[in-house]
């Protein structure tokens, strides 16, 4: 079988793959399956400093080397984001993390949390762009209500979504001004 491709950049040249050559390349290439990665997302209480940042680096890439689902290693990735967020992926086209495997990553989390005293698992606490000097804020949703019916944070403000669950959403959906993200319903 046979199936018909057109390059992008011009529509009118197309080329003939056969399905055989296409499945390989599909399971091959990092490419096709790069924006599917199962992704959680734990936000500090505040910015993290360089010792900090080591610690939880050290002790979540521990983990994460020995991280199995069911006996099945889980293919994963750690990322420290502006100093805030501590982005974990795993690439489940490999292994699909289980509900025991999730239990052990949060158990993982709340281990660093006592540690460092972060606030990593309390998810009624919202992070914002300040529109004034660029640095990340992070207050309990009750007072983040309360800078938007003050007018304090407006529509334009970057809002970050704790919410996404896979690296597409991560990188397009993560950061987004107030109008377009999760917290539009507190505007008037």
């Amino acid at each position: 079988m046979n199936i018909l491709l057109f390059d992008s950049n011009d529509i009118g040249e197309s080329i003939s793959v056969s399905l055989k050559l296409l499945l390989h390349l599909i399971r091959s290439t990092k490419f096709f399956i790069m924006d599917y990665f199962k992704v959680w997302i734990y936000q500090s209480n505040r910015i993290l400093s360089s010792s900090e940042e080591e610690y939880i680096i050290k002790y979540l890439s521990n983990f994460l080397n020995t991280w199995a689902a069911h006996g099945d290693a889980l293919k994963s990735e750690l990322k420290i984001l502006d100093h805030k967020f501590m982005i974990v992926q795993v690439d489940e086209s490999q292994a699909k993390a289980s509900g025991c495997s999730i239990d052990k990553l949060n158990q993982c989390i709340r281990d660093i949390d006592n540690h460092l005293n972060l606030d990593l698992l309390n998810r009624l606490l919202v992070s914002y762009q300040n529109t004034k000097d660029s640095q990340i804020q992070t207050v309990p949703l009750h007072i983040f209500k309360e800078l938007i019916k003050n007018s304090e944070i407006d529509s334009q403000t970057l809002v970050y979504n704790l919410s996404v669950d896979n690296s597409l959403d991560f990188k397009t959906k993560f950061k987004l001004p107030l109008k377009d993200s999760w917290a539009s319903i507190y505007l008037k």
